[in-house]
């Protein structure tokens, strides 16, 4: 990559020697590639673009590289042919792209990361017997670690807490405007800075909710959808813009009410509605399960545990990445009742409505039935925002689409800022997303090269 400024040392085919090298003009050497965003996309990219010979400078908004990889398991789901002949019974037909995520999840993702070191173990699938899942050992942090690892081996220059602010195309490339660090000049940009999931704001336009409905930031405020808004303002389009994931299973940080803490265990509490009746999905914390609490009224729940459970529960804090103790949760954003027909009155719920949660005399406690004796904490939950599946247009080598379709030049996209990986059909397959992300990222990294000078297409 080239930036403006002063005289500058070039490799040149003869040797070393002093050239006037603005971005524009100079030794004439690839200006090379810029990649915006440093999560599992970005990296991914960042390595593939790298290990064609190319010079690449990642972008990351934040101080810290991964994204939202860093919070999750990164479970990556592997269907089997089975399930591949499955999924196109229900579609109708055969699916081209989805079928090529299936043969190259594990080859390109499994596979790919197990040669950098990350070890994989089996976790069950209770919903699909003919889905493998594969979870690293490690969760996502170690994912991450492995691909900050190898973009360092291949010499990519990563550059944290630098926003990107613009991008301009030029008859040879496109001037990327940064904050702080000023212009730079590449021959190709890769845009993966995730979505906007901590964008609350863009979430209820799109979703057409006002300001009524309780909304938690599942996901950290430098989601918010500045890169989608870049490959727009270049031409791109956004597929999908109302396709938005939520949860039912985040609690508002005592920190910050915007964001999240979210339950890890479901079972440990008794969930009920503003009227009083069982709430279930909070058991479900996978996929779209924030839809079932937006059908309830006011689109709010109480999660109530014991005197036990409060003592031993952690919840995942979105802004801290790491887990809180609920009983520090509860104690600033939560109710507390020394026993049920308090609890019920300061709910505004029937007295049985909370006595349902307990097991009958002389029964053991189970997942429906999981409150004792004793003291009572209620927790607000809320509907929290997971992923924006929405995204920039691309096609399967990441390439930017125009409204008719048609490629832009030396743009390309990857992860969620292209909806993950919704060329491949893989957004109904993989519920983590994670290998969606890399997948995307490692092709639109390689297609990067076309550009490269003397081998334009």
């Amino acid at each position: 990559m080239r930036r403006s400024g002063p005289l500058r040392l070039c490799a040149v085919r003869w040797g070393w020697t002093i050239a006037a090298c603005g971005y524009l003009g100079g030794c004439g050497a690839d200006p090379g590639v810029v990649v915006i965003g440093g999560g599992p996309a970005g990296l991914a990219a960042a390595i593939e673009a790298a290990a064609t010979g190319q010079v690449v400078d990642l972008y990351e908004a934040r101080a810290t590289l991964g994204g939202s990889a860093l919070y999750g398991d990164a479970v990556t789901a592997i269907p089997s042919d089975a399930a591949l002949e499955r999924l196109d019974t229900l579609g109708g037909t055969p699916n081209a792209a989805r079928t090529r995520f299936v043969k190259q999840v594990k080859p390109d993702v499994v596979d790919w990361l197990g040669a950098m070191g990350q070890r994989w173990r089996e976790t069950p699938n209770l919903v699909e017997s003919d889905v493998q899942l594969v979870a690293p050992v490690g969760k996502g942090e170690s994912v991450v670690t492995f691909l900050i690892q190898a973009a360092k081996t291949a010499g990519v220059h990563l550059h944290t807490d630098t926003r990107v602010t613009g991008l301009e195309r030029t008859p040879d490339g496109i001037t990327v405007h940064t904050e702080p660090g000023g212009d730079a000049h590449a021959s190709a940009v890769v845009i993966a800075t995730g979505g906007y999931a901590g964008n609350l704001d863009r979430v209820r336009e799109r979703l057409g909710l006002d300001a009524s409905v309780p909304l938690l930031r599942g996901a950290t405020s430098f989601a918010d959808g500045n890169g989608i808004d870049l490959g727009v303002k270049a031409g791109g389009v956004e597929r999908l813009p109302g396709q938005v994931m939520l949860y039912a299973h985040g609690v508002p940080d005592p920190n910050n009410h915007d964001a999240a803490v979210m339950f890890v265990d479901g079972d440990r509490g008794y969930a009920l509605d503003t009227t009083g009746a069982a709430f279930n999905d909070i058991r479900s914390p996978r996929g779209d399960s924030g839809a079932a609490l937006l059908a309830r009224p006011g689109s709010v729940a109480w999660v109530i545990v014991d005197q036990r459970a409060i003592q031993e529960l952690q919840l995942w804090s979105v802004e801290l990445r790491a887990m809180v103790s609920a009983k520090t949760v509860a104690k600033e954003v939560g109710v507390h009742a020394g026993d049920v027909e308090t609890m019920a009155k300061r709910l505004h719920v029937p007295t049985e409505a909370v006595q349902a949660g307990r097991p009958a005399p002389g029964a053991r406690a189970d997942a429906l039935h999981p409150l004792g004796d004793g003291h009572l904490y209620a927790l607000p939950l809320r509907l929290t925002t997971a992923k924006s599946l929405t995204g920039l247009q691309i096609d399967l080598d990441g390439r930017l689409l125009d409204a008719r379709g048609t490629v832009i030049p030396r743009l390309y996209a990857a992860g969620e800022a292209a909806g993950f990986a919704h060329p491949w059909e893989a957004v109904h397959i993989d519920s983590t997303m994670v290998s969606g992300a890399i997948l995307t990222g490692r092709a639109a990294g390689k297609a990067t090269a076309e550009w490269r000078v003397g081998t334009e297409p």
